[in-house]
């Protein structure tokens, strides 16, 4: 039998997410007011500028031809995102550059009126590049209420299954567990200001069906040791941490295979669009699986110990308070 591991460090593990929780709302409400916003939003949820490169393929065969041109007369402007795409005639394509709405607009327009006289030098007119400004709600409130009534919604169910499936300390358990992992995985994204778009109601989502799934194999074997004779006269926080100890294995190699399988589909992501910004949604994934560790490995099973010390004391007392009713109104009786 293992000697208190985890379980005995609760109070430790509680400490450590409230500083992690605490420090990524801080520093996420000071970056709603002075960076433009909580999260370090990408282009589905922030304004900005772009420039639109339209060209002909009877005077550029392909997209090669035209980047030296447009990269030369854009040198001096940072562009977060480049997109290609080609019409479905094969006659005209686009190249797209995306840049911070704090572009200076003019110095913009001057790089474009440069770039149309080197990109146009036939003077065909097919050939032209357009300075744009995309204005969108900052932010995705939105998306992100949706998504928050989805988990919602989500937990609640996973809550009732918990019972039906354990008990209603484990259920409680494995909310607070997708509670925790969830804010710190959020708690983290702002804290590295890594740029977030959609994928991160996804991999919100993601979290909170991983932390589940990890809950159930802690639960599953918790109920299997409390219902092994072996450890009948053991005391239930032992076996928590027991069984705790008992699936950690599982649970490392399963987020491991996880993480590596999101650094390999990152690496190509990057070398096919060769861009470094393309790591950024891989990146995010990463956070909530470093979340979703921290919460299966230390803090559901410290966690999970305590309720169900709670429950098994009240659970007692209340047997203890029948038992003096049950005495007192047999002696009553005898009277």
């Amino acid at each position: 039998m293992t000697k208190f591991k985890i379980c005995a460090k609760m109070h430790l593990f509680i400490i450590i997410s409230s500083l992690i929780i605490a420090i990524g709302m801080a520093v996420g409400t000071v970056c709603h007011f002075c960076a433009n916003g909580f999260f370090n939003y990408g282009g589905e949820f922030s304004s900005y500028k772009c420039v639109t490169v339209t060209y002909h393929f009877s005077e550029y065969k392909d997209v090669d031809a035209v980047k030296p041109i447009c990269e030369e007369a854009l040198k001096d402007f940072n562009a977060y995102e480049v997109s290609y795409s080609d019409a479905s005639n094969g006659v005209k394509s686009e190249i797209v550059y995306k840049f911070s709405m704090n572009t200076d607009t003019d110095k913009l327009n001057a790089a474009v009126e440069s770039l149309n006289a080197k990109l146009d030098k036939n003077n065909s007119g097919l050939n032209v590049a357009s300075v744009h400004e995309a204005t969108v709600n900052e932010g995705g409130s939105k998306a992100i209420t949706f998504a928050s009534i989805a988990l919602a919604s989500a937990s609640a169910f996973m809550f009732i299954y918990f019972i039906f499936r354990y008990k209603l300390r484990a259920a409680f358990s494995a909310l607070l567990a997708c509670v925790h992992n969830l804010g710190v995985f959020v708690a983290l994204a702002a804290i590295t200001r890594i740029p977030v778009g959609a994928e991160m109601i996804a991999l919100g989502a993601a979290v909170v069906v991983l932390t589940m799934i990890l809950s159930c194999v802690l639960f599953d074997r918790t109920r299997k040791n409390f219902a092994n004779v072996k450890y009948e006269k053991a005391e239930r926080l032992e076996v928590v941490d027991t069984s705790a100890c008992e699936t950690r294995l599982i649970n490392v190699c399963s987020i491991g295979s996880l993480a590596v399988a999101v650094i390999v589909l990152g690496v190509f992501a990057a070398i096919a669009q060769l861009w470094i910004g393309a790591l950024a949604p891989f990146a995010i994934a990463i956070l909530g699986l470093v979340a979703c560790f921290y919460g299966a490995i230390f803090f559901t099973p410290s966690v999970h110990g305590a309720i169900d010390g709670v429950c098994e004391k009240i659970k007692n007392n209340s047997k203890s308070t029948k038992t003096e009713k049950s005495s007192k109104s047999a002696e009553t009786k005898k009277a």
